[in-house]
Parts: structure tokens; C-alpha cells; sequence
């Protein structure tokens, strides 16, 4: 008997307690109020803060567990510190199945237990879902099945990769946003999705989806592109409505991005686009947005076709 539930205890969770531990501290929680959210001595929170916070979150990506999945786990667990132990325990709990469901942990379960190297059970344990998160979790795997088919979105390929997410009917956090953990990179002539999609796996469509939901209820999915010449006029071309970003800043952060895409929105609330033109270390981008995954791939591909098409002389 090999459960994987001996990595959390073993290796994760003593490394998430320590993030914690310093994520809390910076906001001015006291050494014996952490001992009692974390469930350790005050002695063990001592160790915690002694040691450097990168040092556990570089032990959790050696173990398998992408930036992305700590952010979204210690953001989690901070906004629930107030609600009790309980609430705590079950964000953690969200979280770990879905490291397990993700395939995660499994490398570092497969070298502790090199006898469990064809296992594959953890893979099936996304069930328990509501109808309606089954049901986007679904259109998101067949969009991404007809993108996996368009050559055509080649040429709207960004360095970043590919994503697809759709939220909630009423989101109201990160985790009411469904995505593909890893995106969909391209293999070949092919845009595959690294995993299946998971609800809380985007922080940045995600952000940007529970901002302009805000502004257009419809508006619950999108899906980010490379901005390319003639892009502007190919969208014209299919019928659809753009709308530029107008940042304010010379240097932007992605949350700036974040910012400016719903602003956009905000001025054109008919826009099936959002063009951005990225700023330093950040690649400029091109949003398409509908009320599902299937429509704002079909948009895409008809962008995408209209630009390959050869121009007029």
C-alpha cells in the first residue's frame, strides 16, 4: 500500500506550512496566532520563518508543483485563514486532488515507488463536480479538440501559449474560472492542451474573465492569441468588433494588462476583441471573448483563415 497521501504529509505540506507561515507574518499576524491557523508549536513556526520562503517554494516546483498551483494554494489558504480550520482543510483538500487529478505528483510518487510506475489512478479523481462546472469542463475539452484540428491558429500562436477559459455563471474568485493547467502548446503542426481542464488552473484569463463578466455577463469565456500584422484588418474582415488597449504606463505589470483588457471592455462592450500590445517582457496579445469556449474558437479560426488569406493587390 502506497497511497500518494504520503507525499502531501511528508514532503508537501511541511513546505506550504512554511510559505504560509511567512505570506501570514508579512501581514502582521503574530507567531502564536500562525502556530494556531498552521497547526504546529510555535517552536515549528519559528523554524519556518528562519528559513528563506523561496527555499519552499523551490522544494514544492522540485516536487512537481507548478508556481502557478502555489500561488493559487497560498492565496487560497491565506483568504480562508480567518474562517477557521475547517475551511482551511478543505481548501487544502481542493487543492491536493487537484495536483493528484493533474498528474502532478505523480513523478515524484513513481520515484519513491518505482513498482507504481504504470499507475494512473489519481488521473481519474476530477469527478464530484456540479452539473455546470461538468458541463464547462467538457466544452472546454472539445474546444481545445478543435483547435488540436485548425492548422489555421498557427499563424495566432503567442510565445506563451495558447488558453482557453470559461467562468461560472456568477464567478466570484479564481477558482470559478476553468483553464488548462500548462496551456495548449503547440507539437509540431499541432496546439494540444498539456492536461485537461481544472477550475482555479489560470490566474491571468482568469483575472481578466472575472473583471469583464462584470461588465458583460455573456461575455464568460476567452481565449488569448498572438497579436500579428494585419490583424486588425482580418477581424473586419470576419464581421467582428475590436477594441484597443490604452494603457497609461510605459512600463506595465501583467495585473496592468489585466486592468487595461477589462477598461477596453468597459468602453466597448460589443468588442469580440482586445488588442494589447504587451509592453517590456510582456508579448502582445490578442483576446477573443464569447459566451463559450466553442464560439470563441470558431471566431479565432475565422480571424486566423482571413489572415492567410493573400491580400488584395
Amino acid at each position: 500500500m502506497r497511497p500518494p497521501e504520503e507525499v502531501l504529509l511528508k514532503y508537501l505540506l511541511p513546505n506550504i506550512r512554511g510559505l504560509l507561515a511567512h505570506m501570514l507574518r508579512e501581514r502582521g499576524y503574530s507567531q502564536s496566532r500562525i502556530s494556531a491557523i498552521l497547526g504546529v508549536s510555535q517552536a515549528a513556526v519559528s523554524g519556518y520563518l528562519s528559513e528563506a520562503p523561496d527555499t519552499f517554494l523551490e522544494r514544492l516546483k522540485s516536487y512537481g508543483v507548478p508556481d502557478e498551483e502555489c500561488n493559487l494554494l497560498i492565496n487560497s489558504l491565506i483568504a480562508s485563514a480567518q474562517e477557521g480550520p475547517e475551511r482551511l482543510t478543505h481548501v487544502l483538500l481542493l487543492a491536493w486532488r487537484r495536483l493528484l487529478s493533474n498528474g502532478y505528483i505523480c513523478r515524484i510518487h513513481r520515484d519513491l515507488y518505482p513498482e507504481l510506475i504504470d499507475c494512473e489512478i489519481c488521473l481519474d479523481l476530477e469527478g464530484g463536480q456540479t452539473p455546470e462546472r461538468e458541463r464547462i469542463l467538457e466544452e472546454l475539452k472539445l474546444a481545445s479538440e478543435e483547435v488540436e484540428k485548425s492548422a489555421e491558429l498557427l499563424l495566432l500562436y503567442p510565445e506563451v501559449s495558447i488558453n482557453i477559459a470559461m467562468a461560472l455563471e456568477n464567478p466570484s474568485s479564481l477558482n470559478d474560472v476553468a483553464a488548462f493547467p500548462g496551456r495548449l502548446v503547440r507539437v509540431g503542426s499541432r496546439v494540444v492542451p498539456v492536461s485537461r481542464p481544472t477550475f482555479g488552473s489560470s490566474r491571468h484569463l482568469a483575472s481578466i474573465l472575472l473583471g469583464v463578466t462584470r461588465v458583460v455577463r455573456e461575455k464568460r469565456c476567452a481565449m488569448n492569441l498572438k497579436l500579428v500584422e494585419g490583424v486588425e484588418d482580418a477581424i473586419s474582415k470576419a464581421g467582428y468588433l475590436y477594441v484597443r488597449t490604452t494603457p497609461t504606463n510605459k512600463v506595465r505589470s501583467e495585473d496592468d494588462v489585466v486592468f487595461d483588457v477589462i477598461e477596453s471592455v468597459k468602453r466597448e462592450p460589443r468588442a469580440d476583441a482586445v488588442l494589447d500590445e504587451g509592453g517590456l517582457g510582456l508579448e502582445p496579445a490578442l483576446y477573443i471573448f464569447g459566451e463559450s469556449p466553442n464560439v470563441v474558437v470558431k471566431k479565432s479560426i475565422t480571424i486566423a483563415r482571413y489572415l492567410r488569406a493573400p491580400r488584395a493587390p
